[in-house]
């Protein structure tokens, strides 16, 4: 059982964390920006696959549509190595913006959006912690290190955009939603050992300061919109 100064010390870790000052933040990207563009052209590698209907990423007004809804069997999204270390000692925030228009599954274990974040490797470490987050149309939820679906909340991400950060420190993380100051979700992070990318795509969870937001799966799909994604 966790003692209670150590769980005032990770409290007061993330109450820092939430109130960092935005200023420090690394803009990755902006969806909002004028001419439209998507995150491919500010700085962040697309990859996709390509059965009929292949996947698109579209920029508007309003982010970039990511559609990879026609069937299950595509997967697409964004690969980026964060300009800024993802220190879990000292703690990191990334911040995004995203509405899930559509989304389903063929399997409670997968999510046609996700997002995952991998930390720094400490030099006692065989591959980095780090963690996986799926967005359903009604619920957000962890990724398991065996792929299974972890720690849940209820959440409707369907209706409008919404703004969520992710709050890492030490080992553990917290998932804010729209500017509230309590945890809608939290938990320990993962080593995810034993998966094997497919061709051409690299390994996320084994690439130290990597984030990834898509569809990383062929038993799910999605159409998103993505409007902007910051750390700090």
């Amino acid at each position: 059982m966790i003692k209670t100064p150590l769980v005032a010390t990770l409290s007061a870790g993330f109450a820092l964390l939430i109130g960092a000052n935005s200023g420090s933040a690394a803009v990755l990207y902006n969806g909002l920006s004028i001419p439209s563009q998507t995150p491919a052209q500010q700085g962040w590698l697309y990859l996709n696959s390509f059965v009929i209907p292949v996947p698109s990423a579209i920029a508007t007004n309003q982010g970039t549509i990511l559609d990879s809804s026609g069937t299950n069997a595509n997967y697409a999204g964004y690969f980026r190595t964060s300009p800024i270390t993802l220190n879990r000692s000292k703690g990191y925030t990334l911040t995004f913006r995203v509405q899930i228009n559509s989304e389903s599954h063929s399997s409670t274990n997968r999510a046609g959006f996700s997002i995952i974040v991998i930390s720094d490797k400490l030099a006692s470490e065989s591959q980095p912690y780090g963690l996986e987050l799926g967005f359903w149309e009604n619920s957000i939820w962890a990724q398991n290190v065996g792929f299974t679906r972890g720690e849940n909340m209820s959440h409707d991400t369907k209706a409008s955009a919404q703004t969520y950060k992710l709050a890492v420190k030490d080992g553990n993380y917290q998932l804010f939603v729209n500017g509230s100051t309590t945890p809608s979700l939290k938990g320990s992070l993962r080593q995810y050992t034993g998966f094997t990318p497919p061709p051409g795509y690299p390994n996320p969870y084994t690439k130290a300061n990597l984030i990834f937001l898509g569809d990383d799966t062929t038993s799910a799909k999605a159409k998103v919109t993505i409007v902007s994604f910051e750390v700090n």
